[in-house]
């Protein structure tokens, strides 16, 4: 149960560009409420307690098949422009005085020593994330009122998460060039390294 609403979260943005391409933004909206169900209803399966937002989770779906009727591309629409602005405020609020900037915070989970050309690259890092999902989410806005729905579709399933990894690839590159006498790891071992930090560690880090 818990690997499969990764994967079922994974496929969203496949099942929301086939359903408007053939016309079933109503079942996208199921689907959407059914993944919304899905932490609650594992917690149960394995006999544990659920948390506050598993249970938070749950009256979402419910808000939103409520909602559905006749409201199913506002319902759709908005999910693109809330990750972006969570992801926005993730990253931005570390900014702010007195706060960790969050790759700093993960580069603090990575690697024991943080010499000061380090401290200098995350934090500017951290205000790289924050520019591109701004401007990711003023984008997603723009095309979700003005662009007809296919676009904003291709734009927000597709071409998003195309960006999202070039992105990722040219914050590597950065690294290597402006910090590479303290990096010695190849993008395998960045990755590998990655998947290995405690992100509950980098939430509380970061609160």
């Amino acid at each position: 149960m818990h690997l499969l609403f990764p994967i079922l979260l994974l496929t969203y943005p496949l099942v929301l560009h086939l359903g408007i391409h053939f016309g079933h933004l109503d079942l996208v909206v199921f689907y959407l409420a059914m993944l919304l169900c899905i932490p609650l209803l594992s917690a149960l399966f394995t006999r544990k307690r659920p948390g506050r937002w598993q249970i938070l989770a749950a009256f979402l779906s419910l808000f939103v098949l409520i909602l559905a009727a006749g409201n199913e591309q506002i319902i759709v629409k908005l999910i693109p422009l809330a990750v972006n602005g969570v992801l926005l405020w993730f990253f931005a609020s570390t900014l702010f005085s007195g706060r960790t900037p969050l790759i700093t915070l993960f580069a603090s989970l990575m690697r024991e020593d943080m010499p000061p050309a380090v401290l200098v690259y995350t934090r500017r890092a951290t205000i790289a994330w924050s520019v591109y999902f701004l401007l990711m989410f003023i984008l997603s806005l723009l095309l979700a009122i003005y662009a007809p729905i296919e676009l904003w579709s291709f734009f927000s399933n597709v071409l998003s998460y195309v960006l999202l990894v070039l992105m990722f690839l040219a914050e590597f590159m950065m690294r290597r060039v402006l910090v590479h006498e303290h990096m010695d790891y190849s993008f395998t071992e960045f990755v590998q390294r990655l998947k290995k930090v405690n992100f509950r560690s980098v939430l509380k880090g970061s609160a």
